[in-house]
């Protein structure tokens, strides 16, 4: 992906998926939160392999995404800083639908639109979840 065809969205996205991933994988081998956490260095090798990107533009991402609170940045050995997503993708999914329906002028109206959109299955699965909760 060219750098001039990429918007910072894409490029916000494709580090969180990294992140996400590196949690994912922690979890399915059963390792602890902190060995989740990547290097800037790890997500850089990860987001762009060929070398498309600088560090410093992945180090850009990562600091706007901590001030998003999307990420978060953890102490390292020596003077490394490790980062990790600091939420689920289903979670940050949530959180933007919450904000959509938020700035809606009338946010039940919003969300019944959104539920007529979804599958009987998608639907089946959103009442056993509100039942849970």
């Amino acid at each position: 992906m060219a750098a001039r065809n990429r918007n910072q969205g894409e490029l916000e996205t494709a580090v969180l998926s990294v992140l996400w991933d590196a949690a994912e994988a922690a979890k399915s081998e059963a390792e602890s939160a902190q060995s989740a956490a990547l290097t800037s260095q790890e997500v850089l090798k990860r987001v762009a392999p060929a070398g498309s990107l600088a560090i410093t533009t992945v180090l850009t991402v990562l600091s706007r995404l901590v001030d998003k609170n999307l990420v978060v940045r953890h102490q390292g050995n020596g003077r490394a800083l490790l980062f990790s997503a600091a939420t689920s993708p289903a979670q940050h999914d949530a959180d933007l639908l919450l904000k959509i329906f938020e700035g809606s002028s009338n946010p039940l109206l919003a969300f019944s639109h959104f539920a007529k959109s979804l599958t009987p299955d998608q639907l089946q699965q959103l009442r056993q979840s509100l039942k849970q909760d």
